[in-house]
């Protein structure tokens, strides 16, 4: 008796260990297919009339460029694409998951002839987080300026800051612009694939 215990013991505690180390389940696109690292994909709000899509827009001064909401619905802003943050994944998994850490970066080009990649930065009058475009200046002691999550909110999606702790991403309007930061409500969106140019 003793003999058939140990075989089933060990058994369940391998069960317990592969569902413990699962990988989180994927991010859909809204043609039901997985992100992956090697596509680009336009960031839309989950219900319509809510606006565009993410797009880069000047605050200040002409660079940096900072992430800003289109206005016009019609409008799908700039795509971007996904990466894994620090390691965060295998080299082997392309796949875009929720609950892990990714870089996010504009798949364009701009004025400012710098990266296009996300940040959080404060503001220096306000002290409001907003996600900022470009090198980051003064990195902070965690090093985590540039690292995003993306979680199951509702019909869609919610981006998420985790510079120190993680904080939801909203839009906030400030005179014709809407911008993005940390901020609530959380800016709920869909990830649209986006297709290659035809050659001309």
């Amino acid at each position: 008796m003793v003999s058939l215990r140990i075989p089933l013991i060990l058994l369940s505690l391998l069960a317990i260990s592969f569902s413990c180390s699962a990988a989180p389940p994927p991010v859909y696109d809204t043609e039901g297919h997985e992100l992956s690292a090697d596509g680009s994909y336009y960031v839309l709000p989950a219900s319509p009339g809510h606006g565009g899509g993410l797009t880069m827009a000047p605050r200040v001064l002409p660079c940096p460029l900072l992430v800003a909401q289109e206005t016009d619905e019609r409008r799908k802003g700039f795509p971007v694409r996904f990466t894994p943050w620090g390691g965060a994944a295998a080299p082997e998994d392309r796949t875009i998951r929720v609950s892990t850490d990714v870089r996010i970066r504009f798949n364009a080009a701009t004025i400012c002839v710098q990266s296009t990649e996300w940040h959080v930065g404060d503001e220096p009058l306000t002290g409001a987080r907003r996600v900022v475009t470009g090198p980051v200046i003064g990195p902070s002691p965690s090093g985590r300026e540039n690292a995003f999550r993306v979680e199951k909110y509702g019909g869609g999606y919610k981006l998420v800051s985790c510079r120190d702790s993680c904080q939801d991403l909203g839009v906030s309007r400030d005179g014709a612009r809407a911008w993005l930061g940390a901020s609530q409500p959380p800016h709920v969106v869909v990830f649209k694939k986006a297709r290659p140019s035809p050659p001309e």
